[in-house]
Parts: structure tokens; C-alpha cells; sequence
């Protein structure tokens, strides 16, 4: 179809970095558009989900926008189609294809658009509650119709569609050329442009307040989230800190053994012991990022959690940290505490914490990507 150009501007523009917090109230913001469209008059709603999961908690808003929409179209990440509610179509992308690391929602009608386009930057805000929450983005949002019809275009062009889809999406973009542009719509931009912002400046002095918070009262036993010989995370907090985590992010993992550390009270006194976990601590932490976590696991094992970690970084990380513990002989209590290490990059949630620890159970000093 020939497509003429129109007039509008995107806004905020590109290269605005979100929190997740506000790109969810800005999709339900862009859901609720869809909702109060005319009955019966021509609609059309693409959405890319990135994964089923965060789907699945919107599927009774999506159920709703399919009943009186004429296209509702998700897109999501996957190898065979998804049970999906009535009326919603789907296409699925390919995991290395650009299009998997977008959130967007578009509305489109002759009498309005809105637009959400952010992109996955696979990175975290160090001071987040948990990862997911932490998760940032990069975009922009628009409630203008030639904005909402633009990029209605792109996503026709770049998803590979079945033609009955195809055909479907036309005669929504044919009826919105042949309506007028609304009037005024620029304006709605801008308290919403302020909201949005009150909302993520909101979410970050939220994120650093609770950081403050759980430093302050680490100590408590109460909290339970560090463990008290070594001030390092505990169990309890890698829970709460992974909950609810997609597939989206990327997480390095290195699980590193210590053999020995448990039976140093007992050969030496509880000085050394103490001596020697803050050893091992001190080695793992100094090479960390502000988003960076080390979790105790039991006697000897110390899980290192790397939001956003390269693969070959994670396991030069992982043989630093090994040559590192294995030179704390030359410090008190002068012991020899060879470390065993496995390492990999997950976007599986549980982590694969359980996979690493059996592949450090053999003894041996390993640097091993697993497949996952």
C-alpha cells in the first residue's frame, strides 16, 4: 500500500532510558486507549511481550481488547505457538532477532493512536528491589495518531505475518488515512510526559531509599538477608532479589567452593575462620559492579549473581576469583583454600544454581560455561 507522509513527533524521543515500573503504567495507560475505543469502529493493537510470561499476566486486559478490536496481534519470543485467548493473534520471534528485545504497545483507530516503543537494554538499576523490577529500557511513547500509525507501519513491515493478518491490519491503516487527523493531540503528551516522569523519579529515590533501609538494619537476625559472619547476601535474599525474573535478562553466575573453610574453627579457632571468610568476601567483592551480588550458600559455597554479564566475562571473572582465593594462604591464618568454580550465563528462571553445584562437586578447579 502507498503510504503518504505525515506530520507529528514522537515524545519523549528517542534515547530515553525507563524503569520497568513506569513502562508498565504507560502500556496499561496505552491498554485502557484501546478499551475506550468507539465500538464497532475500525482497531487495531500490536503488542510485543518479549516472552509468554508477562503475557500471561495481562491476558484477561488482552482477552477484552481482542472482543471489540478488528486485528489484536502479540508478538512473542518461542518455538511453537501459545495458548493464547480467544480472538488475539500471534507471531513468534526468533531469540537473536531485534525485534525480541522490544516492549511495545500500539493503538490504532481513525479517532486516535498511541504508541509505547522501549528497547532492552539487559541491564538493572543497582539500587532495585529485585532484578525484575530493576530491568531498564530505552524508548519513547507518543499519544498522537500519525505517531501510533507510523509504527504500526514498522511493525507490519518487520513481522513476518500470514496474509489474512496482513490483509486485517490494511483495512484498519486504510480507514485511519482516510479520517482527518485528530486536533490537539500534541497536548496530551504533555501531562503525561510529567506523570511519567514523576513516576520513574519515584521508582529510582524508592529503590535507593529500600537500599539504605536494608543496609542499615542488616545486622538484625530478624532480616535474615546476610549472613552474619561475612555481611554477604543470604539464600532468603537471592529469593527475594530473583523473584519473579523473566527471560529477559541475562544473569551471569559463578558458583565458587571453598573445601576447608568449614573445618577451620575446629583445626584453628574461630579468628581464623573469621579471618578466612573475610578473605574470601574481600576477593569476590573488590571485583564486582554496583548491580553485583554475592550470595553464602552453606559452609564453602559462595554464589557471585552479574546482572547483565558477557559470557567471557563471567568466566574470566570466574578464574580470577579462583587464583585469588588460592594466593589467601599468604595472608593469615595462612591456610591453603583451593577454590573450585563453575560458571555460566543464564536467562532461565530458577537459576540454575542447582546445575552448578553438581558441576563443582567433582573437586577439581573448573571454568565451564554450561548450555542453557
Amino acid at each position: 500500500m502507498t503510504v503518504p507522509l505525515l506530520s507529528g513527533v514522537m515524545a519523549p524521543p528517542d534515547g530515553t532510558t525507563y524503569g520497568k515500573r513506569v513502562l508498565v503504567e504507560l502500556s496499561h495507560a496505552i491498554e485502557r486507549f484501546a478499551l475506550a475505543a468507539e465500538p464497532g469502529a475500525p482497531l487495531l493493537v500490536i503488542a510485543l511481550f518479549q516472552r509468554l510470561s508477562y503475557l500471561e499476566r495481562e491476558a484477561a486486559v488482552y482477552a477484552e481488547i481482542a472482543a471489540r478490536s478488528s486485528v489484536t496481534l502479540v508478538g512473542l519470543v518461542g518455538d511453537v505457538p501459545p495458548q493464547l485467548p480467544p480472538g488475539v493473534r500471534h507471531v513468534l520471534l526468533g531469540e537473536d532477532e531485534e525485534l525480541a528485545r522490544e516492549w511495545s504497545v500500539t493503538v490504532l483507530s481513525p479517532n486516535g493512536g498511541a504508541t509505547l516503543v522501549a528497547v532492552d537494554q539487559e541491564s538493572v538499576d543497582p539500587h532495585a528491589r529485585t532484578l525484575e523490577e530493576g530491568r531498564r529500557f530505552r524508548g519513547r511513547w507518543s499519544f498522537v495518531r500519525a505517531d501510533a500509525y507510523r509504527e504500526a507501519l514498522r511493525l507490519r513491515a518487520r513481522l513476518r505475518l500470514p496474509a489474512d493478518t496482513t490483509e486485517a491490519i490494511d483495512e484498519v491503516l486504510e480507514a485511519v488515512l482516510a479520517a482527518p487527523e485528530p486536533r490537539q493531540q500534541d497536548r496530551w503528551n504533555v501531562p503525561l510526559r510529567f506523570l511519567a516522569e514523576r513516576v520513574d523519579a519515584a521508582g529510582r529515590e524508592r529503590g535507593e531509599l529500600q537500599a539504605r533501609l536494608d543496609t542499615a538494619v542488616a545486622h538484625l537476625d530478624d532480616v535474615g538477608e546476610r549472613d552474619a559472619r561475612t555481611g554477604l547476601h543470604t539464600e532468603r535474599f537471592l529469593a527475594r532479589w530473583t523473584a519473579g525474573l523473566g527471560a529477559g535478562l541475562p544473569v551471569g553466575l559463578v558458583l565458587l567452593r571453598v573445601p576447608g573453610v568449614a573445618s577451620l574453627r575446629t583445626k584453628y579457632g574461630l579468628r581464623a575462620e573469621v579471618a578466612a571468610l573475610q578473605g574470601i568476601a574481600q576477593s569476590v567483592q573488590e571485583l564486582l559492579t554496583p548491580a553485583d551480588r554475592v550470595v553464602r550458600r552453606g559452609e564453602e559455597d559462595f554464589l557471585v549473581v552479574l546482572p547483565s554479564w558477557t559470557e567471557s566475562d563471567v568466566l574470566a571473572l570466574c578464574d580470577r576469583v579462583c587464583a585469588r582465593v588460592s594466593a589467601l594462604d599468604q595472608q593469615y591464618p595462612f591456610v591453603a583454600l583451593p577454590a573450585v568454580a563453575a560458571a555460566t550465563v543464564s536467562r532461565e528462571h530458577p537459576l540454575p544454581v542447582e546445575r552448578l553445584a553438581a558441576q563443582v562437586a567433582g573437586g577439581q578447579r573448573v571454568s565451564l560455561l554450561l548450555p542453557t
